[in-house]
């Protein structure tokens, strides 16, 4: 209701707002995009698919994005909604010239994030198991074994030199299926300024044009 009213009441089962606007306003009509943020389980996905919303996932799993995104997919087709559904996966990525220096700036960060996102999720592994969230200790217990290394090599992480991130892209579609957008993580960690920008030129100029033109 925030998103299409501008002074909205609301008294639920775990949250209550009085006269409340959210700013700043949406332009899009009749609102902005959902896209449901859904990772290990696939009734995550089957639901995004069956209300007709857009969807977010990590590949952090490897190629066990590939079903869940099929289900996603299915579960959008059954419900009558028209088209494939809507999809996005977010990857970290560094570009630079030279291959090995791009391992040399960003493996470090990515570790680090590794390592952090492991930190805040402990209480799934260190914790009870939560009946909501099925398979979510295995997930964080795969990821503290992860490294940077592995999500190169796995096209989870798109860290390298033109020419290799490009061939990532085309094997990440290859283990994982059509995707409509990639979300890129550009300043991981504590990645300077200047890298990042860098980089982000350097994609621009000669990734992103293989690219351009294609469905997807």
């Amino acid at each position: 209701m925030l998103l299409t009213r501008e002074s909205v009441t609301h008294r639920g089962r775990f949250h209550a707002i009085e006269n409340t606007t959210s700013l700043p306003r949406p332009t899009q009509k009749p609102r902005p995009k959902f896209y449901i943020a859904a990772q290990n389980t696939p009734d995550s996905f089957i639901f995004a698919g069956r209300m007709g919303y857009s969807v977010m996932a990590i590949p952090l799993t490897g190629a066990a994005m590939r079903p869940l995104l099929g289900a996603y997919r299915e579960a959008w087709k059954e419900a009558g909604h028209p088209g494939e559904g809507e999809v996005m996966l977010a990857f970290h990525m560094f570009c630079h010239e030279d291959r090995a220096h791009a391992r040399v700036v960003a493996g470090p960060l990515l570790d680090a994030y590794l390592r952090s996102l492991v930190e805040a999720a402990g209480d799934w592994l260190d914790g009870p198991a939560s009946a909501d969230y099925p398979g979510y200790d295995r997930m964080v217990a795969k990821l503290r074994e992860t490294t940077a290394a592995d999500q190169i090599s796995s096209g989870a992480a798109w860290i390298g030199s033109p020419n290799e991130i490009i061939a990532a892209i085309a094997r990440t579609r290859e283990a994982f299926g059509d995707f409509e957008h990639a979300s890129l993580q550009v300043n991981l960690n504590l990645m300077p300024l200047a890298a990042a920008q860098a980089s982000m030129r350097l994609f621009a100029e000669r990734v992103m044009p293989r690219f351009a033109g294609t469905d997807r």
